[in-house]
């Protein structure tokens, strides 16, 4: 990596004022990276006084005030790492108040570690605190296919409900279409023919296939990310709720043609506003 680094430890951890809940710090340095997705991991993280106030001295006010406060990514797949032998890193520069931060890694099936820094005037990026090391859940399809597995029908009702795709929008109506054809295909092949019913899907051991050649084939386009968690977004112009953190991720049926999706995101008290718009076009041959 070649830069210069120094390493902060924190004080001791601090203790539950009363009984008024869990406070908001602990008097602890360190950082904590945990999965959301294939492409996104969610990292949080403490800087006690002690580590700042240690931090500052030894730089002075003017470097300090001057630095960069970073995050700097590793990929660390199939490496020990020792800080310096990643295979690669990027840094995403961050606001000094803040305390968690929503990365995109943008590769999948990798191994990650962070850590939390600052880079000075003159370009050296100095450790703060190290997180742990992440390996990100695998992204496609699992090449595992001997299992047997059936879930009920009344169960896959129950899970299209909590899925909220009555309060996507628009295309809500295709997803809820397209998760029941899946789900068909599904359960034509994973159950026994007494379940099934009608279904040209329908194979006993030692069958031969039919002899008729088909393919089908389908898309989606998977919106996803994060704002305020007090903010108000819509999508498509209709309100989206988001999740505690203030992620959300919503799944569209993509039909052919050109397709706008415009995300707006407003503060709490409507003085900011946000907007980001997708143009997706889908040309099927």
């Amino acid at each position: 990596m070649g830069s210069s680094t120094s390493k902060i430890k924190g004080g001791a951890k601090g203790s539950l004022a009363g009984n008024m809940g869990l406070p908001k710090t602990y008097g602890d340095t360190k950082i904590v990276i945990l999965a959301r997705d294939p492409m996104w991991f969610y990292s949080y993280w403490e800087v006690s006084p002690d580590a700042f106030g240690k931090l500052r001295k030894e730089l002075g006010d003017q470097t300090f005030n001057s630095s960069r406060w970073t995050l700097r990514v590793y990929d660390i797949t199939d490496i020990k790492f020792n800080g310096k032998n990643a295979h690669r890193h990027f840094d995403i520069i961050i606001n000094p108040a803040a305390d968690n931060w929503y990365v995109n890694v943008g590769e999948v099936n990798r191994v990650w570690c962070v850590d939390l820094g600052i880079i000075t005037p003159d370009g050296r990026f100095i450790v703060i605190a190290r997180s742990n090391v992440l390996a990100m859940p695998r992204q496609g399809i699992s090449p595992i296919t001997d299992e047997q597995w059936a879930m009920l029908q009344q169960e896959f009702e129950k899970l299209l409900k909590l899925s909220g795709v009555d309060q996507i929008g628009r295309s809500s109506f295709d997803i809820t279409k397209l998760m029941r054809e899946r789900w068909e295909e599904i359960v034509s092949i994973s159950l026994p023919s007494s379940h099934i019913g009608a279904s040209s899907w329908k194979r006993f051991p030692g069958e031969e296939l039919h002899k008729d050649f088909w393919l089908r084939a389908d898309t989606e386009l998977i919106v996803y990310g994060a704002t305020e968690p007090d903010a108000k977004l819509t999508v498509q112009k209709k309100v989206v709720p988001l999740r505690p953190d203030g992620s959300f991720s919503l799944r569209f049926y993509l039909p052919d043609g050109t397709q706008e999706y415009p995300i707006e995101a407003t503060s709490n008290d409507g003085t900011m506003k946000r907007q980001i718009t997708f143009v997706v076009r889908r040309d099927t041959k």
